[in-house]
């Protein structure tokens, strides 16, 4: 087969393969790019099709002014969950619903300003928005204007201020508040340093450890709550684990 082949080919007049080539040779990229495409390409991902679709079915309602339908489309473009982020167009769609009254909104665009995602990064933006959010009662938004405080980004540097919004969050059930809580006493930022009512906070906050350390990574309040609990006295800690218990019937009683 092979010698029959070079036979033809050395039959053909040369002239004809010259004027031929810009004919044929679309066809056979054409052909080879069939054979070979499924190599390269991938199929694409079942969720991100369900996800398109939703956005296709929500889009409608948020342009007509559907604060829910905003919010979850801010979400679906902030996360990417349709293939892509487009943090440009979540900013959009917050805002709207933000505008709006809507404490998720407002929580979402200040994470943004902070973040500097959609939107150039802008700390005082971001607080104004965490500190509309607080008067809705949004517990994260109480813990990240305190961080604010806390660190002195775009509100000024203050201990009291970080403290009485750490103390709302974690008193309202924030665990990454209460490990933060935690820290400070055992730390003495901005308070005494006391040792029992640092075991405390931690020890709430471990009743939720993976909430805790999904806020705050850099703290583990179970090792920090065992750490502290065996340097405390007996007295000491009879006392803390009185207020501890008295503290989660608050919490539970709230909740």
């Amino acid at each position: 087969m092979r010698y029959w082949l070079i036979a033809i080919w050395r039959t053909m007049p040369r002239s004809w393969i010259i004027v031929s080539l810009p004919i044929v040779t679309p066809f056979v990229l054409l052909f080879l790019w069939w054979v070979f495409a499924g190599l390269f390409l991938t199929s694409p991902d079942p969720r991100h099709l369900v996800h398109k679709a939703e956005l296709e079915r929500l889009l409608p309602q948020a342009r007509a002014g559907d604060r829910s339908a905003q919010i979850r489309v801010g979400t679906i473009y902030r996360e990417g969950l349709s293939g892509k982020a487009e943090p440009a167009e979540a900013v959009r769609w917050f805002s709207e619903a933000a505008k709006k009254g809507d404490a998720d909104a407002q929580l979402a665009m200040g994470e943004l300003y902070a973040r500097g995602q959609g939107v150039r990064q802008d700390f005082a933006r971001a607080a104004e928005f965490y500190r509309s959010a607080t008067l809705n009662r949004n517990i994260h938004a109480q813990f990240l204007l305190g961080d604010l405080y806390f660190h002195g980004r775009g509100v000024p540097h203050d201990y009291g201020q970080a403290i009485e919004w750490f103390r709302k969050a974690a008193l309202a059930g924030h665990a990454g508040a209460q490990s933060v809580m935690g820290s400070i006493y055992e730390k003495g930022f901005g308070v005494d340093r006391d040792l029992a009512a640092a075991f405390v906070w931690y020890s709430l906050a471990a009743d939720n450890r993976a909430a805790a350390m999904k806020a705050r990574g850099d703290i583990d309040p179970r090792e920090a709550a065992a750490s502290i609990k065996a340097s405390l006295s007996r007295l000491e800690l009879r006392n803390a684990e009185r207020q501890l218990a008295e503290t989660r019937r608050r919490l539970r009683s709230a909740g």
